[in-house]
């Protein structure tokens, strides 16, 4: 894979610290707004190409494949534009703000015969791969409560009525698509679409979601997934079952750093905890080792897999917004 980036931020850094892992990725250009910016992040990471046009990146016969990490807003244009260049894009979680764009990703994608994942880091992993294998011993699972609350160092500023993207409703912010989406993802590739789906916003002065509670209702268990902005928690996730408890902690589940079992206790037995996760190293390691071998091997049922998978969390957040919009408006904001 010969890879392109966009964006310059933290999760670009850490995203370079991964692709040096993997040996069929070679990182050939980066983009920035500026050509200054541009070539600094291109010095910082030793990438020979820098540019601050898009078309012209997109023109360079010498990438095949575009990680996106702009602002949410722009995940869609820019995927768009990728793909009928006809190039791979592998695009920062949220894919997109809709379930329409979505769909048309991944139909500009099949048309151009290239591919299109939706870079998500917890369905990757090694500890997300070893939760499922043993997933079993909890039996029949009737309640998982995951919880990613990170107080944002925009908030303070987003108090004094300065509002950064994060916090922006016209570029697709909040807490549902830019943190709470981790546990859907999680939710989603452990469970399957629910039947119903419930969100609770708590709305900032601009109408935006800082935090909010999504219930995910099954045939036969409940999912309580808490995202906030706006004041932090231990990241624990707890998946309870009628036969033990596993506990996800020491990491969000975006991280799925530490997983554990923890079965129900007997009469006179002390608790019996089994580790169930291993030390994975960069957890954002699993996910472009997972797309650069799908483009590479044109591994058709992996991307089938992903897409699906992409395709059911775009559903929901559908639905989630819809119910977190609907409040906005009866409350008097326009989102």
């Amino acid at each position: 894979m010969k890879l392109a980036t966009i964006g310059s931020g933290s999760i670009v850094d850490l995203a370079y610290q991964s692709f040096a892992e993997i040996e069929n990725i070679e990182t050939v250009a980066v983009y920035s707004r500026t050509m200054e910016k541009a070539k600094a992040f291109a010095q910082k990471h030793n990438v020979e190409c820098a540019y601050d046009d898009l078309d012209q990146m997109f023109a360079d016969p010498n990438i095949d494949t575009i990680y996106i990490a702009s602002p949410n807003s722009l995940h869609y244009p820019q995927a768009k534009k990728a793909l009928l260049a006809k190039k791979n894009v592998i695009l920062e979680k949220p894919f997109t703000p809709n379930l329409e764009q979505t769909e048309e990703l991944f139909q500009i994608a099949q048309e151009n015969g290239v591919m299109i994942f939706e870079a998500i880091t917890n369905v990757h992993t090694a500890n997300y791969k070893l939760l499922k294998e043993h997933l079993n011993k909890a039996g029949k699972v009737r309640q998982c409560l995951f919880n990613f609350s990170q107080y944002s160092r925009r908030y303070a500023k987003y108090m004094e009525h300065t509002v950064e993207n994060v916090f922006d409703p016209k570029m697709d912010g909040g807490a549902l698509l830019d943190i709470n989406i981790y546990n859907i993802h999680l939710a989603v590739g452990l469970f399957g679409q629910p039947k119903e789906i419930h969100y609770y916003p708590l709305l900032g002065w601009n109408g935006i979601d800082t935090s909010g509670t999504l219930m995910l209702l099954y045939e036969d268990k409940n999912i309580t997934c808490i995202g906030s902005k706006d004041s932090s928690s231990d990241y624990l996730g707890y998946i309870q079952g009628e036969s033990g408890t596993f506990k996800i902690s020491n990491g969000s589940t975006g991280r799925m750093q530490d997983v554990e079992f923890i079965p129900p206790l007997q009469e006179n037995q002390t608790s019996n905890v089994e580790q169930i996760s291993i030390d994975q190293g960069l957890h954002m390691s699993y996910e472009f080792k997972d797309f650069a071998d799908a483009i590479d091997q044109h591994n058709e049922e992996m991307y089938q897999s992903c897409k699906e998978h992409s395709l059911k969390v775009a559903k929901i957040l559908e639905v989630a917004k819809q119910q977190r919009n609907a409040l906005a408006k009866e409350k008097g904001f326009e989102l």
